[in-house]
């Protein structure tokens, strides 16, 4: 027995490295341009934009709160399932997911000098370079400060895009079951809720919400072998179902329009807005991945615009790596990437969560190693 456990399907492990790791990436690529015009970023680096790492937080290859926030995202997808394995309840993941988040805060207020006082609270507050300020979004910063210790839906009208390029592993969380599902249609609302609800911890504004739902969806049925398109067309159903959705659906079919008329046109961008609001970066996230000849191709369109590169090539990076796998990823950008092993653990952890071994007497150590990685809430 080894712990933590290797999921025993090797391609299911692949694309989920793929969806995490190429999250990671998009994002790493991007933070060195995220708040540079389209004209600067071709001053900078050329006509051809950014196409490999460059300094950002002092390093190259340096994630950003996007993927701090998606790390904590799966922890507490894992907390729930932990929980509701040990317990037998059913998933609490808004309870598991705010109180993660909590933790994000706190990498976020103190110092790595504060890290051995807090060092019980799971597994990630361990990871001392999450212990650094990577440009958070003042909505979730703000949120989760005003709402410390209270189990809730935020308080403001924000539809920044925070809530929904954090989601990505509430799809990689489901697309077990929905693999094994005959008739999908049955689990794309529950799945939709959850990714709409944990956005709403931090955004209160539907197209911050409805976007993180949609997003959710559409990576676990990628994950569970559907293309993009049916995907999106699944996702885009299950949208119609709720109020205010008009937003983001328009937001959505224009990405799909532009994707067929013009695609790969990084120009084009601009039409969809800039990123930095949900359904907007949605967008752009799809187009570039509807659009793109591979990974390297989509990713780099994604982050060559006057906008959230960060965000956009984080959202891209998560669709992108969800289908081809971590190996359509290219080796340099593995390389340098910060926190890689901490990435890839987690997404092992999400791709093997089924296979876990946690009642009986002869699992105790394998009990124990989980209780303590993932804090029961």
């Amino acid at each position: 027995m080894s712990i933590p456990r290797i999921a025993s399907d090797a391609q299911l492990r692949a694309r989920f490295h793929g969806c995490l790791v190429g999250g990671a990436v998009g994002d790493a690529l991007g933070a060195p341009v995220e708040f540079l015009d389209l004209e600067e970023i071709e001053k900078a680096y050329g006509q051809q934009g950014i196409r490999d790492y460059a300094p950002a937080f002092g390093k190259l290859g340096s994630i950003t709160d996007d993927t701090q926030m998606t790390l904590f995202t799966g922890e507490g997808m894992l907390c729930a399932q932990l929980a509701s394995a040990l317990g037998g309840q059913a998933p609490d993941f808004f309870r598991a997911a705010t109180a993660s988040y909590a933790r994000w805060l706190t990498t976020q207020e103190i110092s790595q000098r504060g890290l051995s006082a807090t060092s019980k609270s799971g597994w990630l507050l361990q990871q001392r370079k999450l212990f650094s300020r990577r440009s958070p979004g003042t909505t979730c910063l703000s949120a989760l400060h005003s709402n410390r210790g209270k189990v809730t839906r935020a308080a403001n009208d924000s539809k920044g895009c925070g809530g929904v390029m954090r989601i990505a592993p509430v799809g990689m969380y489901f697309a077990h079951a929905l693999s094994r599902e005959r008739h999908q249609d049955r689990l794309i609302p529950r799945i939709f809720s959850t990714g709409s609800d944990l956005a709403a911890i931090t955004h209160g504004h539907p197209s911050g919400c409805l976007s993180a739902g949609v997003l959710a969806v559409i990576v676990g049925l990628v994950l569970a072998g559907s293309p993009l398109k049916k995907a999106m067309d699944a996702a885009k159903e299950e949208l119609r179902n709720h109020k205010s959705h008009a937003e983001t659906l328009a937001a959505i079919e224009q990405a799909e329009a532009l994707a067929e008329a013009r695609p790969r046109e990084r120009r084009v961008l601009r039409m969809m807005g800039k990123g930095f609001v949900a359904e907007e970066a949605l967008a752009i996230g799809l187009y570039c991945a509807l659009s793109a000849h591979d990974f390297e191709d989509g990713i780099i369109l994604a982050v060559n615009h006057s906008g959230d590169s960060d965000s956009t090539g984080s959202i891209t990076g998560n669709l992108l790596g969800a289908a081809a796998g971590v190996q359509a990823i290219p080796e340099r950008w593995l390389l340098n990437l910060e926190l890689r092993t901490t990435i890839e653990a987690l997404a092992d952890d999400l791709a093997a969560f089924p296979e876990w071994r946690l009642g009986g007497e002869s699992d105790r150590e394998e009990r124990a190693f989980y209780t303590s990685r993932y804090p029961l809430a």
